[in-house]
C-alpha cells in the first residue's frame, strides 16, 4: 500500500513539470485552427479624365478712369491719387491767387509733364497724354487758391485738340545779382517772359555754353518783358542777371502742333502766336495804334526769320508783302510782336 502512494505522488510530481515547461498546451474551448491573414484590398482607381482641371485666381475688376474729377487745394501742395486710362484726357485750371501756378503730372513721385505755368490769376485748359494707365497726382505750386477738372479720356491724338503746347518749359526766379542754374534749349524759337519787381535797373544776359548770347532784359523799375530769341545751336544756357530785387523768366519753346492758316490775327502789346501755316506769298495789311512803332517777326520752328517788318506808330492799311521762303508752298511760322498799343495783321495769298 506504502508502494502504491508513492507511486502515484511521482506520476504526478512528472505530470506537474511537463506541464509548467510548456511542452504540452491546451486551452479549454479554444479553436486551434490557424486564423488566415486578411487580404489587403486597393481601392478602385476612379477612369482617367481626358480634361485636366487648372486653378485659376478670379481677376480683379479692371480700373476705369471716372469721366471728371474736380481737385480743389490751397496753396503748394500734391494732391491725392487719382485713376487715369490711357488716352488724352483734359485739364482745366482755376487760380485764383498772384502769385506763380505751376501745375505738374506726376507718377509715382515723379513728373511727368508740366499742364499749367502761370503768373498771377488764371483760367485756362490743356490737354494732356497718358501711356500707361495707373495713379497719377497733380504736382501745384500756389500762392492761393486753386481748382484742377480732368475729363476723359479721349480716343484721339493730342494735336486734335488745337493745343498750344511747350517743350522745355522752365520758370526761372531769383533775387538780386546772380546766375541761374543751367538749363537746356532746343534748336527753335525760345521765349522769355520775364518780370521785374525791384526798382533799380535789371539786365538779363543769355549765356550759351559760357559765352554771350544776347540781352534778354534791360529795363529800369517795375516792369513785364518778353523776348523771342532764336536758338541755332541747342545745348546747356544759363542766365546772368544783375539787379537788385525779385524777378522771374518763364521760358517756353513752342511745338508746331496742327497749325491752322494764317488768315488775320490782332492784340495789345507784346504777344507770341501760336503757329500758322502760311501758303505762298502773303500781302500783310496791318494797323498800329500804338505811340511807337510795332515790330512783327514771322519766325519758322528751326529758329529763322521768315519775314518781319515795322508798323509805324498811328497808321492803319499798312501793307507789306511777305516774301515766302519756300516759294509757293507751306510754311509754318509763329509771329512774334513787340508793340505798346492795339495791333492787328491780316493776310491775303499773293
Amino acid at each position: 500500500m506504502r508502494k502504491l502512494l508513492l507511486l502515484t505522488a511521482v506520476l504526478l510530481t512528472v505530470t506537474a513539470v511537463i506541464l509548467s515547461a510548456g511542452c504540452v498546451q491546451f486551452h479549454q474551448d479554444t479553436d486551434t485552427t490557424p486564423t488566415p491573414t486578411p487580404e489587403q484590398v486597393l481601392p478602385t482607381a476612379s477612369p482617367t479624365s481626358t480634361t485636366t482641371p487648372v486653378a485659376t485666381a478670379t481677376p480683379k475688376p479692371a480700373q476705369t478712369q471716372m469721366p471728371s474729377h474736380k481737385i480743389d487745394g490751397s496753396g503748394s501742395m500734391e494732391t491725392w491719387q487719382i485713376w487715369l486710362d490711357t488716352g488724352v484726357s483734359r485739364v482745366s485750371a482755376k487760380n485764383y491767387g498772384s502769385g506763380n501756378f505751376i501745375v505738374w503730372l506726376s507718377k509715382g513721385g515723379k513728373h511727368q509733364d508740366m499742364l499749367f505755368n502761370e503768373l498771377g490769376a488764371y483760367e485756362g485748359e490743356t490737354a494732356f497724354e497718358v501711356e500707361e494707365a495707373g495713379y497719377y497726382t497733380f504736382d501745384v505750386i500756389a500762392s492761393g487758391t486753386w481748382t484742377l477738372t480732368v475729363n476723359g479720356p479721349y480716343n484721339v491724338n493730342v494735336s486734335s485738340f488745337n493745343d498750344y503746347r511747350s517743350n522745355g518749359i522752365m520758370f526761372i526766379t531769383g533775387a538780386n545779382t546772380m546766375t541761374s542754374s543751367p538749363f537746356t534749349l532746343e534748336k527753335g524759337v525760345a521765349v522769355f517772359n520775364g518780370y521785374y519787381l525791384g526798382s533799380d535797373r535789371i539786365t538779363a544776359t543769355l549765356y550759351a555754353n559760357g559765352i554771350s548770347a544776347g540781352t534778354i532784359d534791360s529795363d529800369t523799375g517795375a516792369a513785364k518783358t518778353q523776348k523771342v530769341y532764336p536758338v541755332t545751336i541747342a545745348g546747356s544756357y544759363t542766365l546772368n542777371v544783375n539787379t537788385a530785387g525779385e524777378w522771374g523768366f518763364e521760358v517756353t519753346q513752342p511745338l508746331p502742333r496742327n497749325p491752322e492758316p494764317f488768315t488775320s490775327i490782332s492784340g495789345t502789346g507784346d504777344e507770341v502766336t501760336p503757329y500758322y501755316a502760311v501758303t505762298g506769298d502773303q500781302m500783310l495789311t496791318m494797323s498800329n495804334a500804338g505811340e511807337g512803332p510795332a515790330t512783327v517777326v514771322f519766325y519758322q520752328p528751326d529758329g529763322s526769320i521768315a519775314g518781319s517788318v515795322v508798323i509805324p506808330a498811328g497808321v492803319t492799311d499798312y501793307n507789306y508783302l511777305l516774301k515766302n521762303p519756300n516759294g509757293g508752298k507751306t510754311t509754318v511760322c509763329l509771329v512774334a510782336v513787340t508793340a505798346d498799343g492795339a495791333w492787328s495783321v491780316s493776310g491775303t495769298h499773293y
